[in-house]
């Protein structure tokens, strides 16, 4: 009965709606593509994506990416077993780009285009087939088999070709990576309905389908920024996107599109809530995902658009699991909140102490002989079952053989009037097994000794788990979706 009701909120037990969809698949088949049909229909003249200068209707959408699939086609048919990997901004010419290769059935890799050149080589070369390379002409990549989009579009301005859209279901590869930076891929999933029930509940919860717009502050290339892509189209909402544009722009961007609803990792959203505190917004909903909260950004989201926000927890290989509110966060800010249906999981212990976080492999596209994907994420519930993010499990530092979860000092550092930002890692120690190194950022015009730091430290926490060193940083580095990189010191 709950499950229809929030269909019915959803809008999808309206009638008209299934012999839609039914036309859809019939033309689409397993091809993501259907759902964007299925919005030409049901949604039409309703704006479907818009970036400030220009804006598409639902109808519109569909049109642009079939004659650039058309093209793209054409170019392609007489080539076998390509990748087609694009290089992508959140601009709306790749957004279009990135559905129309889907609809031809091609494998697509899609990349950040603000990592480095020598990154997006590397992942290039890792694919075993030819690749496409489709990249805007700022990047000029030495490959072969290079499209530039901007001659892209012009060419789909001047020729249309009939074809027939690929019924199979396109494999999209996100490359993800750790506090490193180091790059793993990662497929998502096959298939239009596996995460159905996981998608009513998530935007019934949040309260996602009340909103009428969404500024995806993530980049579409994450598995994150995706999702929120696809979210936003299924349910009818204005997708709001801006590519390559410094945080006044953006912040410029929402208020002029009325985005009710911003989805993005926390440092973006910490740029944003900072830029568009005290001006007069429209935003009432925060969707975080892709790293950790943390109590700074926390209070400047609450500051600048109140309490009304939610914290995901899920992985490129699992997609969101967990959601936890703004009570939760405030009760622990790494709460990883209530499952989501069909999400079962599990606590697993480990060698040396502590319990990895397991998760059913029904929502993930990783297979398992057990059934369960080890997610690699130290968890631990607190008194009242509430499940607590400690870390990662390769993270986890042995110190004397006790086991120190790094968070638990970064969030004591983080406490600390002076300290902007904290980073704690290890270091191999040849009594010890391994020691603790903090790096942390000082707010611009304070600062605090180290060994003042540590006296404050002492006073909340078990002095083993007080910083071996402690290391002062000017700024952090950052991967492309938002997660800090260890600094290099000199």
């Amino acid at each position: 009965m709950k499950f229809l009701t929030e269909l019915y909120q959803l809008g999808f037990l309206n009638p008209v709606r299934p012999f839609k969809l039914y036309k859809a698949k019939k033309l689409h088949g397993k091809n993501s593509c259907f759902l964007l049909q299925c919005g030409a229909a049901f949604y039409k003249h309703k704006t479907a994506i818009a970036d400030g200068q220009q804006s598409l209707s639902f109808a519109e959408l569909y049109e642009e990416v079939t004659a650039l699939s058309s093209i793209i086609h054409h170019q392609t048919e007489d080539k076998e077993d390509v990748t087609a990997v694009l290089v992508c901004n959140n601009s709306i010419q790749h957004i279009l780009l990135l559905f129309a290769i889907q609809n031809t059935g091609m494998k697509l890799v899609l990349i950040n285009d603000k990592n480095h050149q020598n990154d997006i080589l590397n992942i290039i070369n890792t694919q075993k087939n030819p690749c496409l390379v489709f990249a805007s002409e700022s990047k000029m990549l030495q490959v072969e088999n290079l499209v530039c989009v901007e001659e892209l579009f012009n060419y789909t301005e001047k020729k249309q070709i009939h074809f027939k859209p690929s019924q199979k279901a396109a494999a999209v590869i996100f490359p993800t990576s750790g506090t490193t930076g180091a790059s793993k891929l990662i497929q998502k999933k096959e298939g239009a309905f596996y995460w159905f029930r996981s998608f009513t509940d998530l935007v019934t919860y949040t309260g996602i389908y009340k909103m009428k717009s969404v500024f995806i502050a993530v980049p579409v290339s994450h598995g994150f920024g995706y999702t929120a892509l696809m979210f936003s189209l299924v349910l009818g909402k204005k997708a709001v996107v801006a590519a390559n544009k410094d945080w006044n722009q953006k912040a410029d961007i929402i208020l002029q599109e009325k985005a009710e609803l911003i989805a993005g990792v926390p440092t973006s959203l910490f740029y944003l809530a900072e830029k568009l505190k005290g001006k007069n917004h429209q935003v009432g909903l925060i969707i975080s995902g892709g790293a950790p909260l943390n109590q700074l950004t926390l209070d400047s989201i609450t500051q600048s658009f109140g309490k009304n926000i939610f914290s995901m927890y899920g992985s490129t290989e699992a997609s969101t699991s967990f959601v936890a509110n703004y009570a939760q966060l405030q009760t622990n800010i790494c709460a990883l909140g209530k499952p989501l249906k069909t999400v079962k999981y599990k606590l697993d212990s480990i060698n040396g102490g502590g319990n990895e976080l397991l998760i059913q492999s029904g929502l993930t596209n990783i297979k398992s002989d057990s059934g369960w994907i080890h997610t690699g994420d130290l968890v631990m519930k607190d008194e009242t079952g509430l499940l607590i993010w400690c870390g990662r499990k390769d993270d986890m530092i042995i110190k004397n053989g006790v086991n120190i979860y790094p968070v638990e000092i970064e969030k004591h550092l983080l406490s600390m009037a002076e300290i902007e930002e904290a980073l704690v890692t290890k270091e191999k120690h040849p009594v010890k097994g391994e020691i603790i190194i903090a790096f942390v950022k000082f707010f611009s015009g304070v600062s605090v000794s180290v060994e003042e730091i540590n006296t404050r430290l002492r006073q909340v926490m078990a002095s083993i788990k007080v910083p071996d060193r402690i290391e002062i940083v000017s700024e952090f580095g950052y991967t492309p979706t938002g997660k800090r990189i260890k600094p290099v010191l000199n």
